[in-house]
């Protein structure tokens, strides 16, 4: 179809807008163009639609004009832009030179904030990439991204450079061309992390390049190459070879690889290693082949026997010698790992009496007892074997935290709260307080470990990312949900919450925890239970609320328990400002909008609203008058006309 007419029409009209309508009765132009316009108009309806407006202009007194003219120009141009088209001939071509990565439909204006952040320097940049990376993950991977990202990885602030790194690594493998491109194997951090990405995104596919880089490598990048090419199992003989010409870090990197390496050579590598220095058990921390798990069982009893066999008290070095080979036994479960594990619930009374050179006990009966719980939380198949620890010393709570998780990873989760609920006192006992007390806490050092996982919607036992044996009598462990926690056999059984609300003695094994970031501090026992929550079971959020509202008033953490009933679908409301007064430093504006910002989420807006005026009528803010009327009272009469809740710069400005 031929639309020249269409556009003739368009451009006449065009200048009858610039030079009047009181000339166009005269104008031929527009009149042949109209003409012109006659065979689109017996084809389509749009266009006789023009046709009839054209003949209308046409024939209109003087006064009539001016509409008909401005309404049949605009018809005009929204047919013409509609027909708009762009493009070339030729064949069809992947565009030069613009990497890797996808061409997202987004415009430049969408990325320059985050472009700009990346290239540039100060402060906030930090939380704008975060935020961005949370909600739009799919810009970092378009190609006008991804070489800002590269160079990211030079970035002098740390926590950003290590923020954009996990941003690569959940990348396509396909943009490590980008990496490799212009890599300098004497270069310096940012040629670290690029190794880093690359062993993370192509793993033992990488070992190709890693070996062609490795020998004009230096320092750091060498050593990180080094260890990379410890993700290739097929690298034992390789690193065998390599480990006899490094020196200092680069050995170091050499061992930590071999420890990930399976066959005889590298078996009988790592028992010569370790008896000229037993320190280099470190390096076997993660390693959970049997013939790794048999070395370290063997070292470390020998070790023990040793000293209980030597009536002097152990230098700080041989302690701190035990403490790395109790380490090294993380992720290990071979039968002889077991059977050191029986041998040492066997001995240890005796175990309690080993000395230290300073002449205080270091109590390594309990690292060895808090050892194994700590490795039963990565390790599931030492499951049995902490139930027949447990079996054996029933009366004592020394292996009960490990027989709670031992059957939680086992046991149907009815059987697991029969076996242990009673353990867990709701009232003080008459007698045997003391003894019955450590049971109860022990129980509960086991659930301390058990959370909901809300994103993957399961129950799992937190990942200890680090194991740190320290001399001290009771090592409990710092744990930070991962996702690479032990999933529990069934949900955790629903009676848990209430039994716990109801607890006479709510221990806390590690010290106050701020849940919300908020400046608040609150019981990390409620912090756990808090955690054990799944938001869907109804019998835990009928236990869990009304316990919650009452520790709300009771603590004055207003923010934390606040928030916590939000997280399960409930308003605060009727308690808010009471436990807002009990709060012993006054609420800031900001943590009283980012609490109903969090509402606005979850409740509907008149809930909000009822929040709001909570607030306002306990008097809090009451002395500024604008704050009252402008922040406060329009936000309720705006929640209620149905607008959203405002972002706090149009807010605490408004």
């Amino acid at each position: 179809m031929n639309l020249q007419p269409l556009y003739d029409v368009k451009s006449r009209l065009e200048q009858a807008a610039i030079a009047g309508t009181g000339l166009l009765a005269e104008d031929f132009r527009l009149q042949r163009a109209a003409e012109s316009l006659k065979p689109l108009a017996a084809a389509s309806p749009v266009f006789a639609k023009i046709d009839n407006g054209l003949q209308k202009l046409l024939s209109a007194s003087g006064e009539e004009r001016s509409g008909l003219l401005l309404d049949l120009l605009a018809l005009v141009d929204a047919v013409a832009y509609t027909q708009g088209s762009s493009g070339m001939e030729g064949e069809l071509l992947p565009l030069s030179g613009t990497g890797v990565g996808t061409c997202e439909p987004l415009s430049y204006g969408q990325l320059q904030p985050l472009l700009e952040a990346l290239s540039s320097t100060g402060g906030g940049r930090m939380n704008l990439i975060k935020d961005m990376w949370e909600n739009h993950p799919e810009y970092f991977g378009d190609f006008r991204v991804l070489p800002s990202l590269a160079a990211g990885l030079g970035e002098g602030y740390a926590e950003l450079a290590a923020l954009i790194e996990d941003i690569l690594k959940a990348q396509s493998p396909e943009i490590t061309v980008l990496l490799k491109k212009d890599f300098d194997p004497a270069g310096k951090k940012d040629m670290v992390r690029r190794v880093e990405v690359i062993s993370a995104l192509e793993g033992r596919k990488a070992t190709a390049w890693l070996k062609e880089v490795l020998p004009e490598a230096k320092k750091d990048v060498r050593g990180a190459i080094i260890t990379a090419l410890g993700a290739d199992p097929q690298n034992g003989e390789f690193l065998l070879e390599l480990c006899k010409g490094e020196r200092g870090a680069s050995r170091e990197a050499v061992l930590e690889s071999l420890a990930l390496q399976e066959g005889m050579e590298v078996q009988k590598f790592w028992e010569k290693e370790v008896a000229k220095n037993g320190s280099f058990v470190r390096f076997l921390a993660p390693a959970s082949f049997d013939w790794a798990s048999d070395l370290v069982a063997a070292g470390l009893q020998s070790r023990i026997e040793q000293a209980l066999a030597d009536a002097k008290p152990l230098t700080q070095e041989s302690l701190d010698e035990l403490y790395l080979w109790l380490s090294a036994a993380k992720y290990k479960a071979s039968p002889a790992m077991q059977d050191f594990w029986r041998w040492a619930g066997e001995h240890l009374n005796a175990v309690s009496q080993i000395t230290a050179a300073d002449g205080k006990s270091p109590k390594f009966d309990g690292q060895l007892i808090d050892g194994l719980f700590s490795i039963l939380c990565v390790t599931a198949p030492l499951s049995e074997l902490c139930l027949e620890l447990w079996e054996k010393d029933k009366k004592g709570p020394r292996f009960l935290p490990h027989a709670v998780i031992a059957s939680l990873f086992t046991r149907p989760a009815a059987e697991v709260y029969d076996r242990f609920a009673p353990y867990v006192l709701t009232s003080k006992p008459l007698v045997g307080s003391k003894q019955k007390q450590e049971l109860h806490d022990a129980v509960l050092k086991g659930l301390s470990c058990i959370y909901w996982n809300q994103e993957q919607e399961r129950y799992a036992v937190h990942y200890t990312n680090a194991v740190s044996f320290v001399p001290s009598a009771s090592c409990l462990f710092l744990y930070a949900p991962s996702a690479g926690d032990l999933s529990i056999a069934e949900p955790l059984d629903s009676k848990w919450i209430g039994r716990l609300t109801e607890a006479v003695w709510k221990t806390s094994f590690d010290r106050q925890k701020m849940p919300f970031q908020a400046g608040e501090l609150v019981d990390s026992f409620d912090a756990c239970l808090a955690g054990l929550v799944n938001p869907a079971d109804e019998v835990m959020l009928q236990a869990i609320v009304p316990w919650l509202r009452r520790q709300a008033v009771e603590t004055g953490a207003w923010i934390a328990y606040s928030r916590w009933l939000l997280q399960f679908g409930v308003s605060p409301k009727g308690i808010l400002a009471d436990s807002m007064k009990k709060s012993k430093r006054s609420p800031q504006l900001y943590h009283v909008w980012d609490l109903l910002r969090a509402a606005s989420e979850t409740l509907q807006p008149e809930e909000t609203a009822a929040l709001l005026e909570e607030i306002r009528d306990a008097g809090f803010f009451c002395k500024d008058e604008q704050v009252r009327e402008t922040v406060f009272n329009k936000t309720i009469v705006d929640l209620r006309d149905g607008k959203p809740f405002p972002e706090w710069n149009a807010w605490w400005k408004a």
